[in-house]
């Protein structure tokens, strides 16, 4: 997108009314230094979709994001039938009155189509994931974690950006963290680059697409995150295979759950977490599952067998 079609785009948005002096005000905000004073909403979005049952994993990182962070509200977007989801770890949950208590579950079916462009069926849930997000965004604002996000550090120095995204050296940016103002120009921008939709391709849409024709022109519309939000693909390698791996220096970390299977090399020795494999797992996942499991007492619900 060059710049003369990114004024164009401007345009149109604003022909639209979807620009107005939120737009205005937001572009006086420096995404290098950011603002005096929290302009992103205190809310941890998490979209679900075709997924009704809550895993171990699921529980250690809703665990870490309300713990570690301390947001007002957990939306969690789903369109599990009535909104309800089930398992052991969606009970205990259930059981932890303190989380509980700031959960909101919303219902939201995944999008089939962008601009009147069929999405690719058998990615429907990736790709309307992908639209989804942006659309949360762009309708509340706040901060978004895909599931297998790990909240390592409070969050709250990222929400005086405009927006503030995983964008490394050398990478597309990542979608896995997205911390924003609803307003924020890159996500009005990002959706309308969908225009042009690429079925076939795995991640153009969702990372390449918007890198490419938008932040190489203007870096400035991002609070451009390096490494920290642990997007990198050797940093999730390092939590299954390297002891030393010094995982609190950063503040999130994608845990990559579901490509463990070609990513860990020790796969075949734990194909699967639970409270008990992850007592001796010697790898920095289980320090990190072994902080949520106590800092959360789950232990005491099922030794209690409220479960």
């Amino acid at each position: 997108m060059t710049a003369t079609l990114l004024q164009g785009t401007y345009r149109a948005l604003q022909e639209e009314s979807q620009v107005d002096e939120h737009w205005v005000y937001l572009s006086h905000i420096s995404n290098e230094t950011g603002a005096d004073h929290f302009i992103v909403p205190n809310i941890i979005h998490l979209i679900r979709f075709n997924k009704t049952e809550f895993s171990f994993t699921d529980y250690i990182c809703t665990q870490a994001a309300f713990r570690n962070h301390r947001p007002d509200y957990f939306y969690i977007h789903t369109d599990a039938p009535e909104g309800r989801f089930s398992g052991k770890y969606w009970q205990l949950i259930e059981k932890d009155l303190e989380l509980r208590s700031h959960i909101r579950i919303l219902p939201l079916e995944p999008p089939s189509e962008i601009f009147g462009q069929q999405l690719n069926p058998q990615w429907r849930l990736y790709h309307g994931g992908d639209i989804a997000r942006i659309r949360t965004m762009m309708k509340y604002g706040g901060i978004y974690l895909d599931n297998d996000v790990y909240v390592i550090q409070n969050l709250d120095k990222y929400r005086k950006f405009e927006i503030a995204i995983n964008w490394d050296e050398g990478q597309f940016l990542g979608s896995q963290v997205i911390i924003a103002n609803r307003k924020a120009r890159f996500l009005s921008l990002w959706l309308d680059s969908y225009r042009e939709y690429h079925p076939e391709l795995w991640y153009y849409n969702a990372g390449e697409r918007p890198t490419k024709d938008i932040l190489y022109q203007h870096p400035e519309l991002v609070h451009r995150v390096k490494v920290q939000f642990g997007a990198d693909v050797d940093l999730s390698f390092y939590l299954y295979t390297q002891k030393d791996f010094d995982w609190r220096s950063l503040d999130t970390v994608h845990l990559m759950i579901n490509h463990r299977g070609y990513l860990d090399p020790y796969y075949n020795q734990t194909p699967t977490f639970d409270e008990k494999i992850v007592k001796t797992y010697p790898y920095p996942f289980g320090d990190m599952a072994r902080e949520m499991v106590m800092a959360s007492g789950m232990e005491n619900f099922i030794d209690q067998k409220i479960v």
